[in-house]
């Protein structure tokens, strides 16, 4: 005669629910350690009345990508230190994009170009 004894084993999940919804900005960005652009992928210019936010995505990409973050270290200077901006609107037109000495958005000035290259030569007497 065999003997079984049961068992239960109790299995608890847990379950995360992620909501991922589209973002109103849309841009695309990129460097070559001088200029650092953007450009509005949108058609409505959603790029530039949100700039404070797109620079501080951007920001904070610079940081991943050098890993060291400003905030907490007081002898570095913010990851947009030195960058000219350019900043491509939805109609193709050239903006300068200023920055205060923290980072922070200060405003544009429309180069009235769509031409990258004068644009880019023009961005560096703004």
């Amino acid at each position: 005669m065999n003997d079984y004894s049961m068992t239960t084993t109790t299995i608890t999940h847990s379950m995360a629910v992620i909501s991922v919804s589209p973002s109103a900005l849309q841009f695309d960005w990129g460097t070559d350690g001088w200029v650092l652009w953007i450009e509005d992928l949108t058609s409505i210019n959603a790029v530039l009345e949100q700039m404070p936010e797109v620079i501080t995505r951007i920001s904070f990409a610079i940081e991943l990508q050098t890993g060291w973050d400003h905030r907490t270290d007081g002898d570095t200077y913010h990851p947009l230190y030195g960058y000219r901006l350019l900043l491509r609107d939805a109609t193709g037109l050239w903006h300068a994009v200023q920055v205060n000495g923290a980072g922070q958005f200060a405003g544009t000035t429309p180069l009235e170009e769509l031409d990258f290259e004068i644009a880019y030569d023009k961005v560096m007497w703004v």
